[in-house]
C-alpha cells in the first residue's frame, strides 16, 4: 500500500459535512526502550536504539535503519527496534514515492514490521496501541477508510485514553459515509446509462423492423412490376392477326366487282337467248 501525499510531522485538513476538520495523520515518533522494556533489553540493543533514534531525528532514515537492524540482530524480539524500523521503512517510502516499485517495496516492509508490534496487544499495550494507531492512518491516508476504522479501535481497545485516535475515528467513520454515498450515486448514474441503453436498444429495434418492413415491400413491389413485365412481353409474343395493305384490299374489291358484272352479264345473256325461242314459237 502506498500513501499518497502524507505530511507526517503535520497535520491534513478535511472536510466532512460542510465542517472544517483536520485530522492527525502524523505518525508517532520513535520510541526509546527505556520506558518500554528496559528489563528485556541488552546493552548493545540500547545503544543501537539509542544511535537510531538520533539519526532517525537527523532525517537520516537510511542509516537509523540499519542501527534498528543491529539491534533486532541482538534481540529479535525487541519491539521497540521493530516498532522504529518500520516507521523509518514509511519515511523511505515517502522520500521515494517517485519510484513506485521501491516505494511499494518499503511500505510492505514498514506494514509488516508495525503490524507484528499491533499483534502483541496486551502484552505491550503502549506500543501496540500507538501502532494500530499508525496502520490506521496509513490506511485512512490509502482512502481505505474501513480499514482506517478498525485500527482506530483497536487502538482504543487498548489505551481508552488515546484521544488523537479517537478523534480520527470519527473523521474516518465520516469519510467511509461520505465515500459510500458517492458510489451509491455513481450506481445510480450506471442504472440510469442501462436505462438508456435498453431505450436506445428498443428504437434501434423498432428502426429495423420497420428498415425489414420496407424491403420487403420494395421486394413484393419489384416482384409485381417484374409479373407486369412478363405478361406484357407473352403479348407481344403472341401471334397477330395479318392486316391487308390498303392495295391488297382494293384488289379484292376489284375482283368482286368483275365477279358480279360476269354474273350480271351471263344474266342478261340468257334472257336474250330464252326471248328469241319464244318468238320462234309462235311463229
Amino acid at each position: 500500500m502506498i500513501f499518497k501525499d502524507m505530511k507526517m510531522c503535520g497535520k491534513v485538513s478535511l472536510l466532512s459535512g460542510g465542517i472544517m476538520r483536520s485530522i492527525i495523520l502524523l505518525l508517532i515518533a520513535v520510541v526509546s526502550w527505556g520506558s518500554i522494556e528496559a528489563a528485556e533489553s541488552t546493552r548493545k540493543e540500547r545503544r543501537f536504539i539509542t544511535e537510531g533514534n538520533t539519526l532517525y531525528r537527523s532525517r537520516k532514515y537510511a542509516e537509523a535503519k540499519v542501527k534498528y537492524r543491529n539491534a533486532l540482530d541482538e534481540n529479535g524480539q525487541s519491539a521497540v527496534a521493530r516498532f522504529n524500523l518500520g516507521l523509518c521503512d514509511v519515511r523511505l517510502a515517502y522520500l521515494n514515492k517517485d519510484n513506485d516499485s521501491i516505494a511499494s517495496k518499503l511500505m510492505n516492509e514498514a506494514m509488516t514490521a508495525l503490524s507484528e508490534v499491533a499483534k502483541l496487544g496486551k502484552e505491550n499495550i503502549p506500543l501496540s496501541s500507538k501502532a494500530n494507531y499508525n496502520l490506521g492512518n496509513l490506511a485512512f491516508e490509502s482512502e481505505n477508510y474501513q480499514e482506517a476504522i478498525s485500527l482506530y479501535k483497536q487502538a482504543l481497545r487498548l489505551n481508552p485514553a488515546f484521544d488523537e485516535a479517537r478523534r480520527n475515528l470519527r473523521i474516518a467513520q465520516l469519510k467511509l459515509q461520505e465515500q459510500q454515498n458517492n458510489n451509491q450515486d455513481k450506481d445510480k448514474d450506471k442504472d440510469k446509462d442501462k436505462d438508456k441503453d435498453k431505450d436506445q436498444n428498443k428504437e434501434n429495434e423498432k428502426d429495423q423492423q420497420q428498415d425489414k418492413q420496407q424491403d420487403q415491400d420494395k421486394e413484393q413491389q419489384d416482384k409485381n412490376q417484374n409479373q407486369d413485365k412478363d405478361q406484357q412481353s407473352d403479348q407481344q409474343n403472341q401471334p397477330q392477326p395479318n392486316k391487308l395493305s390498303e392495295q391488297a384490299a382494293q384488289q379484292i374489291l376489284n375482283a368482286v366487282e368483275n365477279n358480279e358484272q360476269k354474273a350480271r352479264q351471263g344474266n342478261n345473256t340468257g334472257q336474250k337467248a330464252q326471248g328469241r325461242s319464244g318468238r320462234q314459237k309462235r311463229w
